[in-house]
């Protein structure tokens, strides 16, 4: 009976820490892209491009292209890289090709979001990527326009103006646009 008790409690530690493991790998791979990028034993080439770039601040924002391909799968995946560097700190999110019509959606909501989007007074609208990228609105109190943000996962929130907004969906639209045209048959 003790045997088999401690067998149990070995058993649940074992499967416990394995599922800590896996979290915690998770936590740092979000993106279908990233996901192919860790294969093993097979040669995966990354491609990138520069898509554009917003001056915040005192810092730069800019959407990058990347493309991952493998010659030993046969596999191809696109997607974006959106960084943000200033003083020294680096923040990043990758962005499935498949996430950007909605990324582009999304900021075009929240750039233009208005006080009526409820009847409560303040309210907060909020798009986020799988890689923890968000696209923030914030209205309070109906007294002042709708502030926007920017956050990547795990950082402070970015103040954007509305030309920056602007500037911002169309460096991710301009870069969906290249990716496409790689896209298109030769």
């Amino acid at each position: 009976m003790k045997l088999m008790k401690v067998l149990m409690l070995t058993l649940l530690g074992v499967s416990g820490w394995g599922l800590t493991a896996l979290a915690q790998t998770n936590d740092t791979i979000h993106t279908d892209i990233e996901i192919f990028e860790t294969q093993t034993n097979v040669l995966i080439v990354k491609g990138f491009g520069t898509g554009g770039t917003v001056s915040v601040g005192g810092g730069v924002l800019a959407v990058r292209l990347k493309e991952s391909y493998s010659p030993d799968v046969g596999n191809k995946l696109q997607g974006l890289v959106l960084d943000y560097s200033e003083g020294g700190e680096h923040q990043r999110a990758v962005i499935d090709y498949a996430e950007i019509d909605s990324l582009l959606r999304g900021l075009d909501f929240i750039k233009s979001a208005t006080y009526d989007v409820t009847g409560l007074p303040g309210f907060e609208a909020v798009y986020q990527t799988r890689d923890g990228f968000r696209v923030i609105g914030l209205g309070a109190h109906r007294q002042s326009s709708v502030q926007t943000y920017v956050q990547f996962s795990g950082c402070q929130r970015i103040l954007l103006d509305s030309d920056q907004m602007s500037q911002l969906r169309n460096a991710i639209s301009q870069a969906r646009n290249t990716l496409d045209q790689l896209k298109a048959p030769k």
